[in-house]
């Protein structure tokens, strides 16, 4: 046998004893420990938590708007009814009127005349139903 062919078959030999152990390691039976896990965390059971302070800037920005203070306007409220009937709104409805007007701003809907009546609507609605 030459040189050669001695550390060729040493070769083979080494990579067919990997294949071995390697099939036989992950073909073993391991048993599975687990645990029961809550269904929710902590923070989870306690409720949502929003960010009153920056949903409140989000629908003031949107407030601030001229085109949606004068169609209010049109409806009869004025700036202190609005800013009255916001401040009874709860964390959840702020959060919800926030979330409304960020998905209606991404393309510059906000600007568009549907975007615009799609967001007073919304806003009057909520604002009814305190």
């Amino acid at each position: 046998m030459t040189k050669k062919n001695y550390i060729k078959s040493g070769v083979r030999a080494t990579v067919y004893a990997m294949i071995v152990s390697t099939t036989m390691t992950c073909t073993l039976s391991t048993n599975g420990w687990a645990m029961l896990a809550p269904a929710q965390g902590a923070a989870a059971a306690a409720g949502p938590v929003y960010d009153r302070a920056a949903d409140l800037k989000t629908v003031q920005a949107a407030l601030e708007s001229k085109i949606v203070r004068e169609r209010l306007k049109a409806l009869g409220m004025t700036d202190k009814e609005i800013e009255s009937r916001l401040s009874r709104l709860s964390d959840q409805q702020v959060h919800q009127v926030a979330k409304d007007i960020d998905t209606l701003n991404p393309g510059g809907f906000i600007e568009s005349v549907l975007g615009l009546a799609i967001m007073v609507l919304l806003i009057v609605f909520l604002v009814h139903h305190i």
